[in-house]
C-alpha cells in the first residue's frame, strides 16, 4: 500500500466513530491493523463477512453473511 494513502487510512481510523469491514478476512497486513487503530481509539467495529475472522471477538457487530445480501437487508 502506498506510503501516503496508508498514512491517511490510520489518521482516518484513529478519528472515527464506527468502523465498517466488508468481505475482508482480515488478514493481509498493514490494511487488516486499521479495524484495530480504529477500535483502540473507542471506535465501535462492525465485521460482515462469509466466514469468521480473527477479529470477530472485538467486534461489536459480526455478520456472517453474503455482502449483497446484508446491504440490501439494511440500505434502501
Amino acid at each position: 500500500m502506498p506510503v501516503e494513502a496508508m498514512r491517511r487510512a490510520e489518521a482516518a481510523s484513529s478519528d472515527c466513530d464506527l468502523f465498517i469491514v466488508l468481505g475482508s478476512s482480515l488478514v493481509v497486513y498493514a490494511a487488516a491493523a486499521l479495524p484495530l487503530v480504529a477500535n483502540s481509539n473507542g471506535a465501535a467495529l462492525a465485521i460482515i463477512n462469509r466466514e469468521p475472522t480473527d477479529m470477530d471477538g472485538r467486534a461489536d457487530v459480526v455478520i456472517h453473511a453474503e455482502i449483497g445480501a446484508v446491504l440490501r437487508e439494511i440500505v434502501p
